[in-house]
Order: structure tokens, then sequence, then C-alpha cells
């Protein structure tokens, strides 16, 4: 069994970590509750010692406490913040230690797990501050879990609720199990949904892609212990686990936001599946004129235009250039929309040729509906492996960057 420190901060969700506390004890785990000042307003220690068999820990400073956040760092397995407020959430991302959990984090062993649990106003869960204190958290390692929507204790409605205790008892255990796991963690880039390439001021060439399939990719490399960033089409679905999101408008947008994030930070694979638009807009010609679409407010509907395309090159085949990373595995998507095997196979041998990815991922728009997602796994020239739902497919995809021949670090 594992031990954990349990931190505390001052929030009525209080109640739930007892609850988890309780599960957590009844599996043989052992648990340090830590608490800040205020949390001690909500739980008093008596309820928390009573469950743990330990004295709480609040003040660094009292007699024999001198040390505790040396040493429960080399104690613990895991730690979990739960319920973590706003105000401690941002303290950590700035690295203040006015606490006993602000010095153990400075102190935190990052080869292992660190949990937040966020629970507060959905207004001050939304705030620009408090997303990019929890984006910096993630991006140093920690584990940030999401947030339910509903009714919050003042009344309000909206993303903050605290998890439910069973939902926080699975994010925990999963957390052990990865750290046991011969797996070491990735940051992974993720890009899903459509592109949106403009005519005018209010109107694009834009495809059917939802982000579906990537929203469920995504949740899986997050739910090993992955380190993910997901960049995303304008309304495309997203993962229903925190990690860093990015929103990208047309071509150019996608092209210069993937360029940064390679060149910004070292990658270990990226997951190109976002429907990249094969063409964008050059210049619209009505009534005898040619304009450029950025400088057209809005067509009259009267018009009728003719469009000149322009041919956009594959990103994909940049990907290695522009990346820190020269080893990084790179995976593409090819989709196709017949039931004819055959033209797929020459799709498939086409960008087999061509193309500069570790994995390639084939599959037909005749066979996603819902969950299903029927898709085969080439690596080079053989086919790896082959999935019937997003769920498989996502499974399938994590086990290629994890094995031995995917390895990059």
């Amino acid at each position: 069994m594992s031990r954990i420190n349990f931190h505390l901060s001052g929030s009525i969700a209080a109640f739930k970590a007892c609850e988890v506390i309780s599960a957590l004890i009844k599996q043989g785990h052992e648990v340090q509750p830590i608490c800040t000042a205020s949390a001690l307003k909500f739980i008093g220690p008596a309820t928390l010692e009573g469950l743990t068999g330990k004295p709480v820990l609040s003040d660094l400073f009292e007699p024999g406490r001198h040390m505790d956040h040396i040493r429960l760092v080399k104690w613990a397995d895991l730690s979990i913040v739960c319920p973590a407020t706003a105000d401690l959430i941002n303290k950590l991302a700035a690295g203040i230690a006015d606490t006993a959990t602000g010095a153990l984090f400075l102190a935190h062993d990052f080869s292992k797990p660190w949990l937040i649990a966020p629970a507060m106003n959905p207004a001050m869960y939304g705030h620009p501050i408090t997303q990019s204190s929890l984006a910096k958290l993630a991006a140093l390692g920690v584990r940030v879990l999401a947030t339910a929507k509903g009714i919050v204790a003042c009344g309000d409605v909206g993303l903050g609720r605290l998890l439910e205790p069973s939902q926080l008892l699975t994010e925990i255990t999963h957390a052990l199990l990865k750290k046991s796991s011969a797996h070491p963690a990735r940051r992974i880039l993720v890009t899903a949904g459509g592109t949106r390439e403009p005519i005018d001021g209010v109107r694009c060439i834009t495809n059917l892609s939802t982000g579906a399939t990537g929203a469920v990719i995504a949740d899986e490399l997050l739910a090993r212990g992955h380190n993910v960033v997901y960049l995303h089409g304008e309304g495309a679905k997203t993962p229903s686990r925190f990690c860093e999101c990015q929103t990208f408008g047309g071509f150019s947008d996608i092209d210069q936001k993937m360029r940064e994030q390679l060149q910004r930070q070292s990658f270990d694979a990226v997951i190109h599946l976002a429907a990249v638009s094969d063409f964008s807009v050059d210049q619209i010609e009505t009534a005898g004129q040619r304009f450029s679409p950025e400088n057209f407010g809005k067509m009259p509907s009267t018009d009728a235009p003719i469009l000149h395309l322009k041919k956009n090159f594959k990103i994909i085949d940049h990907l290695r250039e522009y990346s820190q990373n020269k080893k990084i595995q790179i995976i593409g998507f090819k989709l196709t929309h017949s039931s004819d095997p055959a033209h797929q196979q020459q799709a498939i041998a086409k960008l087999q040729a061509t193309s500069k990815v570790d994995l390639i991922v084939h599959n037909d728009a005749s066979n996603i509906q819902g969950d299903q997602h029927m898709a085969s796994l080439f690596q080079g020239t053989q086919l790896w492996a082959q999935s019937q739902t997003k769920t498989e497919l996502a499974q399938a995809l994590a086990r290629f960057i994890e094995e031995k021949n995917g390895e990059t670090l």
C-alpha cells in the first residue's frame, strides 16, 4: 500500500475530502493530513486525526515539526491538494511557501505524483490568473484534475465544483498505478478539429471535423500521466481532463502555433489529426475586381464571386524541422471517403511514399460514427494495429508512444 500526503485548503468542499481519506484508509493506504489555516475553519483537526490516526500538520513551526516539509516529501508516494482553492493554486504557481503545503511543494520530488483537485466559484476558476497558474503547474508535471460543472455553494452555475469522492479516488488510484509503470511520462502535442480559411470578414471555407477523436486521445494520454498540449480548431471538442489548450483559426495560424510550441519546449511526440485545409483563399474576384480576403469586409449577397485558391504545403512534413527534439515521434492521419478498398490502399501507399511520419493512421469517413472509429495503424508499410472505436484508437496510440519501438527519450 502507498503513503499519501493529503493537503486540504479552505473550501466548503472539504467535506468530500474526508470521504476520500476514509476510502483510502480502508484500502490500506497511510494518509498524512496537511491543512492550511483556512481549511481548519471548515474541517476540524479531530476529524482528520480520527480518520487517519495521524496528527494534522498545519504549522511548520510547531515543536518537533520544523523539518516536516523535507521529511514528508521523502516519506510520501503521492501528494494531492483536495480541495485546492484559487488562492492556494496561485500561491503554488508563484512559489510562495507561507503554508505547510507551499513549503512541501517547493521541496517536492517530481518523480512522484502531485495532484491538484480545484474547487471554487466558476468565475474564480475561469479567471485568467487562475487558468494561467493551472497551466504553469501542469507544465511543471503537476496532474491538474478536471472540475465538475454544476451549482456551487454560492448558487452560481458552471465549472469549478470539486469532483465527487469516487472520481477523486479513481484519479488517485490511476496516479499510483502510473507511478509503478515502466513508462515515463511523455510530453505530447495533439492537434484536432478543422481549420477555417477566410473568404471575407464573415465567411470561411471549413470542414466537418469536430475534434471528438482528438479529445478522446488527449484524455487517454492524460489518464496515463502524460503531459499534453492540445491545439484545436474553433468550436472543436476539448478533453474532459485539464491540460494546456490553445485554439487555432486558419492554415497559417495552426502552422505558426505548432512551430512555436515545438520550438519553445521539447516534445516527445506529436499526434497531428487536425483537419488542415489543403487550400486557402488567395483572392476573391467579384464585379470584375480582385481582392485579398484580409482586405474585404463582407461581399454583397447579390454577387456571385469567383474564389482563387492557393495550395497549402503539408505541415506534417516540417514538424521535425520545427522541433527542438529531432527524434520526436510524428503520428499522422490519412482520412479517405470511399468504400472502395483499392482507392483506400492507393491513398495510404501515396502517403507512405512521401511522408516523414513514424506512424500513419488510416481512417475512412464512412466508418466514423459516434464512438465507432475503425482505423488501421501503419508503421511504414507494416500494419501495426487496428481499432474499432475511438477509445481503442487512443489506447493504441498511447501504447505506440510508450513502447520500446516508439522510444524517443
